[in-house]
């Protein structure tokens, strides 16, 4: 495989301030260093912060939302709903267990995103009274997005536990014992960054540890997500 240098680029990942900078050539041609870049659809930030990338998600939903305003407006709400659901929100989910933010703030400009799409479907623009967007999304039965991300974060830690996908388990998951207070749960490492701290490893571990044991002792991949959805939305990253 041969690599285009001028479509490659360096991004220095470092806690330090102030880093040794060296240069890195490819075919003779020497390789931009640049602090963010798209990787898997990813934008991958030299600090490891998911900032760029969920701006950048929540400005291409926003637009996709417009188009659909704009062209479905006299639409029925099936129709509009089936096409948030189809078009804008995938894009606010794609990866989302890698990115999932911490941030209240972050958190609410996610979900500004859904409840203006529920405005949409009604066509409910006017009405400023308090708890209207709410009323229109237990409506429309639509989760926060806050909610189906831990939802499906929980299942891919499932799916890494029992070898679903290519990710080795033993690499970032060790079973408790008896000194957990459960041997289905798993230990927790020691985290001093908060970047780490809030990543998908440490977090799912945090996550799990709270399920009950008949929900991780689930038989099958599809027994797992229905006894998830059973389990009240508490809102863990909010506390």
């Amino acid at each position: 495989m041969c690599f285009h240098p001028e479509k490659c680029t360096v991004i220095r990942v470092s806690g330090r301030r102030h880093q040794h900078q060296t240069s890195y050539t490819l075919h003779g041609h020497t390789l931009e260093t640049i602090d963010s870049g798209k990787y898997l659809g990813l934008t991958i930030n030299k600090d490891l912060t998911w900032t760029n990338h969920i701006n950048q998600t929540i400005g291409k939903a926003s637009k996709t939302l417009g188009f659909l305003r704009r062209n479905l407006g006299r639409c029925t709400p099936a129709t509009k709903a089936t096409a948030y659901s189809t078009l804008v929100r995938p894009t606010l989910e794609y990866a989302s267990p890698v990115w999932d933010p911490h941030q209240i703030t972050t958190i609410r400009d996610i979900e500004q995103v859904q409840r203006r799409a529920a405005r949409f479907v009604y066509s409910c623009y006017q009405d400023n009274s308090p708890g209207c967007v709410t009323k229109l999304l237990d409506q429309l039965q639509w989760e926060s997005l806050q909610h189906r991300r831990w939802k499906q974060s929980l299942v891919l830690c499932y799916k890494t536990q029992h070898q679903m996908i290519a990710i080795d388990p033993a690499k970032y998951y060790t079973t408790g014992d008896s000194r957990t207070r459960g041997n289905h749960k798993l230990r927790q490492t020691r985290v001093k960054r908060d970047v780490y701290y809030h990543s998908f490893f440490p977090r799912t571990t945090r996550e799990w540890n709270k399920l009950p044991e008949s929900v991780v002792e689930s038989g099958s991949l599809e027994d797992f997500r229905a006894r998830v959805n059973t389990i009240p939305w508490t809102q863990p990253h909010l506390k």
